[in-house]
């Protein structure tokens, strides 16, 4: 039975994304260090990652 799930986000605009799920969603998160905040989201937790390229 899966009960939970992380869930990674990929965007050329990571920081702003993040901004948004923060601050517009408000979803509490926690900072993992340099910046990069994950999100709780029970059962499971989502981040965003950067990516310099089009998906």
């Amino acid at each position: 039975m899966i009960n939970g799930a992380h869930v990674i986000l990929y965007s050329q605009d990571a920081e702003a994304d993040r901004e948004f799920i923060r601050d517009v969603l408000a979803f509490p998160g926690v900072d993992a260090g340099g910046g990069w905040l994950i999100f709780k989201l029970p059962p499971a937790e989502i981040a965003v990652h950067p990516t310099d390229g089009a998906p």
